[in-house]
């Protein structure tokens, strides 16, 4: 006897009743049946990824069908929103890979050791520091962008130091003195 314990397709048990076994399962109620549909999406999922086939593609997409009718949706309603999100928002035609967003001027500043470095930190154009911070090189990487950086002092200027935001390799600027 093997046990399954999940939501098979509607016709799995009389298939299994063709091969000469015998199938024990239950109609589940509507809450279960949700439950275990959202269950059996992460099954698929998990196939697909392991697959990458058409077959699997196409057991993801019934799940969803199964899950927007158990769910009191029309399957016209979730193209029409998917429509909507892409018209809205776009798809995924691009390929954009998304890395980080900077939020504010705090994202820009980092952290600093001390009141001295601030002081200098704070004396460059914001437009200047957007270019320190945007032109850093990179062993790996060539030039990147400088992330969870600290400022530190230094007696010729100032030295931003953090990671890559590309390898998340370490990484340094050295920003000198105007004076």
């Amino acid at each position: 006897m093997k046990k399954y314990n999940k939501l098979v397709r509607d016709r799995i048990p009389e298939i299994i009743e063709k091969d000469g076994h015998k199938a024990i399962y239950h109609t589940l109620s509507e809450k279960d049946y949700i439950q275990a549909l959202d269950k059996k999406l992460l099954e698929e999922v998990k196939e697909y990824q392991a697959d990458k086939s058409l077959e699997e593609m196409a057991d993801v997409l019934e799940v969803l069908y199964a899950i927007c009718n158990a769910r009191g949706y029309a399957i016209e309603e979730l193209e029409a929103k998917r429509i909507q999100k892409k018209v809205e928002r776009g798809g995924f035609d691009k390929k954009l890979f998304l890395e980080y967003v900077e939020d504010s001027a705090t994202d820009m500043v980092g952290n600093v050791s001390d009141i001295k470095a601030l002081k200098k930190w704070s004396a460059l154009p914001d437009d200047w520091k957007e270019t320190l911070i945007n032109n850093v090189f990179c062993r790996h990487c060539g030039v990147t962008t400088i992330v969870n950086y600290a400022i530190v002092d230094d007696k010729n200027g100032i030295v931003l130091q953090g990671k890559c935001a590309k390898c998340d390799g370490a990484v340094a600027r050295f920003v000198e003195d105007m004076n």
